[in-house]
């Protein structure tokens, strides 16, 4: 029995110290800033981790989607009011993709090997299998941290110095409970033993994941602030991806932000998974990220579904003792039937003397993955903390309710099953997978599309070369050749706060200022913007109509005198 206690306590050392080295390096929360409308160089990507603890799965799939699009490897085109209808067109031509960081190049590998005649719909882009999702984003995630190491904004958790100490630890560990192994059966190979222990706590060391470095957490604090100025314009979280023909990488940066609700939610790598969920529940969209207990004892059983286990597993491991002896090595399988007996009666008494009352907000109803047990994972918001564990409901009490409505439960702490679930409010109809009528790319809700027509299909037609034909969507105009129906132009304008911030995100690196028209203008690659008050226009050459390019500004006075000034 000594040598059993020895081994026991190099183990609770070994944790303890693991704990102390976890507690000693908690990532130190970022200095808070005022708001602010100004963009970093860091990409958004980077940004994601930064702001989530260094978590990669909270919308850096869906910020470098974005940010592809605001680079023009690819259009996001929605043909009409509903954003469900939108697709990614790929650039005519290939672009050259030699400059893009790895994880870009896999999420653009990724549309461009799902594409049909380069059109790709982004909910085909969605890693429904778990397995194939938690591989594609640690390969995303391993890229985005080495770029942000590289760049000086993070660093593993744990120093060498401290890991290097853990490892030994682990091996010291590991040869102790080996020499206990072979001591207790007298055969040699049972060394191995030694192996499997070192490996599982080396295991913990190897996970603790990333903190920010004093850099890290300055740029965090910026990008926080930029969040809290995006937050403060409710219409931003409604904007679908099409809104990135205006917007430009302001939607990329709310997408690695979790500002941007609808479009982050459209464009999901990894729906697969279903553990970062968006509520709406007591203020604006946020996310919330989800935990489902898998392989926990105990979880969503009875209270005499519990008692019972809790007598079986005890009454055996006292039957093994009993047959085996205390010290015999074949008595080991009765110490774990004890311990979980005991921990089962627990929480089973736990559930017996306590209930609680919950009401939240249904973010969604996933079935439990051990299907005879007919339960339910319910996940449920109720609005005190962005994490949440899922409840387990039985199949019966589940079908009161769907995702957005608002109920009441009472349920068991400990084993988290629910007794009684009261649906309050039905979903809200923003909750929901269907659209409004019209919603138009800056969020504003419309009966029917709004703007005027900003230029003419005769003007038009003069700079492509060629006929055009119209495409009308809300305050956005495509027009598409009349040979095969590709989009050779595109106009997109806002007015108010929306129009600042279009202005804002356009007037971004070389550009030639074009005097003269409207208030103010300016001349960028193929396309060409334009500002009077707080309406902003931006025209863009997109496929055979960059031919056209040099002629945009002409093409920006006659937008400026017949469809902004008015003249």
């Amino acid at each position: 029995m000594t040598d059993l206690l020895l081994a026991g306590a190099a183990v609770g050392l070994w944790l303890l110290a693991y704990g102390a080295c976890r507690v000693a390096t908690r990532p130190a929360p970022p200095a808070a800033r005022p708001a602010t409308m100004d963009l970093g160089s860091e990409p958004p990507a980077v940004v994601s981790m930064l702001v989530n603890g260094g978590s990669t799965r909270a919308g850096a799939a869906e910020s470098i989607l974005l940010d592809l699009a605001a680079a023009g490897y690819y259009e996001l085109r929605q043909p009409d009011a509903d954003p469900y209808r939108t697709t990614i067109h790929l650039a005519g031509g290939r672009p050259d993709d030699s400059g893009l960081r790895p994880y870009e190049r896999q999420v653009l590998a990724r549309v461009r090997g799902l594409a049909v005649d380069g059109v790709v719909p982004p909910t085909a882009l969605a890693l429904r299998d778990e397995d194939e999702a938690k591989n594609w984003n640690s390969q995303l995630r391993a890229a985005v941290v080495a770029d942000a190491r590289a760049a000086g904004l993070s660093r593993r958790r744990f120093g060498q110095t401290m890991m290097t100490a853990l490892y030994v630890g682990a091996a010291a560990v590991g040869v102790v409970c080996g020499l206990v192994a072979v001591h207790r059966t007298h055969l040699r190979w049972t060394f191995l033993f030694s192996l499997t222990v070192a490996l599982v706590l080396a295991g913990l060391v190897q996970r603790v994941g990333e903190r920010a470095t004093p850099a890290g957490l300055e740029a965090t604090s910026r990008w926080l602030a930029v969040g809290a100025w995006l937050r403060s314009h409710e219409q931003f979280a409604e904007l679908p991806p099409s809104a990135v023909a205006i917007w430009d990488r302001y939607l990329a940066y709310g997408a690695a932000l979790g500002v941007t609700r609808r479009a982050s939610y459209l464009l999901g790598l990894d729906v697969g998974s279903q553990r970062d969920l968006w509520s709406s529940y007591r203020g604006g969209w946020h996310r919330i990220r989800v935990r489902y207990p898998r392989g926990r004892p105990g979880y969503g059983s009875s209270t005499p579904t519990l008692l019972w286990q809790a007598v079986l597993a005890v009454v055996s491991g006292r039957l093994v003792l009993a047959v085996t002896g205390y010290t015999s090595w074949y008595s080991l399988p009765a110490y774990p039937l004890l311990v979980g007996g005991t921990y089962l009666l627990v929480g089973a008494l736990v559930d017996r003397v306590r209930s609680v009352t919950v009401t939240g907000q249904v973010l969604a109803l996933r079935p439990h993955q051990r299907a005879s047990r007919h339960l339910v994972h319910l996940v449920l918001d109720d609005g005190t903390a962005d994490r949440t564990t899922a409840w387990a409901t039985p199949g019966g009490r589940a079908d009161r309710c769907r995702p957005g409505d608002v109920v009441t439960i009472t349920a068991r702490p400990w084993s988290r099953r629910v007794d009684t679930l009261t649906r309050r409010s039905p979903a809200r109809p923003d909750t929901q997978r269907t659209e409004p009528l019209v919603t138009d790319v800056f969020g504003e809700v419309r009966q029917v599309p709004a703007g005027p027509l900003p230029i003419s299909v005769e003007d038009v037609a003069r700079v492509v070369g060629h006929p055009v034909r119209v495409a009308r969507g809300p305050r956005r105009v495509d027009f598409r050749s009349e040979r095969d129906d590709s989009t050779v132009l595109r106009a997109a304008w806002a007015d108010g706060t929306a129009g600042q911030i279009a202005w804002r995100a356009n007037a971004r690196g070389v550009a030639t200022p074009l005097p003269g028209v409207g208030d103010e203008a300016y001349a960028s690659g193929n396309k060409v913007v334009l500002r009077v008050g707080d309406s902003t226009l931006v025209l863009t050459a997109l496929g055979s109509g960059r031919l056209g390019t040099p002629h945009l500004p002409w093409l920006l006075t006659r937008c400026a005198r017949d469809a902004l000034t008015g003249a």
